[in-house]
């Protein structure tokens, strides 16, 4: 994933905080500096205690930020996605995908980051295809303002233009709504 995706998805996700993002939030800092408090008590009868408490602590802070915003998105903003067209167009250099996006959350959406990556095709299973995950030949994202309604589906298209890759390809979707 680049950088310009990655900043964009963080940012849409931030911007887009509810009550439950702000006290698992709250929560962390909470824990946090009730750690660093009992280091610092205890630094006094065991200096390797402390430090095993700290360590500890900068785990949880550096850690925890990601499970929490994977927990509350499978748990507060369930969606699932599904390709249904990958097309190479034949006289232009251009790349369509068609999918679909499923609210299964108990709220309505009105704003959806979509994000859709451009893999190369390979039979082989295991180490070689995750690493043309890693490394795919095209990314985009797409911010999506459409009403996404409980138990709705919204459909979209991609268009990746001046896409020059001849192999086969594979695409993956993910989207993120709020």
């Amino acid at each position: 994933m680049n950088t310009d995706a990655l900043k964009l998805s963080l940012l849409t996700y931030v911007k887009h905080f509810g009550l439950y993002d702000y006290l698992a939030f709250g929560w962390l800092l909470f824990t946090f500096l009730a750690l660093i408090i009992l280091a610092s008590l205890i630094a006094k009868k065991s200096s390797v205690a402390s430090l095993f408490v700290i360590i500890i602590a900068l785990m949880l802070l550096i850690v925890s930020p990601f499970f929490i915003k994977i927990k509350l998105g499978k748990t507060l903003r369930n969606t699932t996605t599904e390709i249904s067209m990958v097309k190479k167009l034949t006289f232009s250099d251009s790349l369509i995908v068609e999918g679909s996006i499923y609210n299964h959350s108990n709220k309505d959406f009105s704003l959806c980051l979509v994000q859709t990556s451009i893999v190369k095709q390979s039979d082989t299973q295991g180490l070689k295809a995750f690493i043309n995950t890693l490394k795919p030949i095209a990314i985009q994202s797409i911010l999506v303002k459409q009403d996404l309604l409980k138990e709705g589906v919204m459909e979209f298209q991609s268009v990746f233009d001046d896409f020059v890759y001849s192999g086969d390809v594979n695409a993956s979707l993910k989207a993120e709504c709020y």
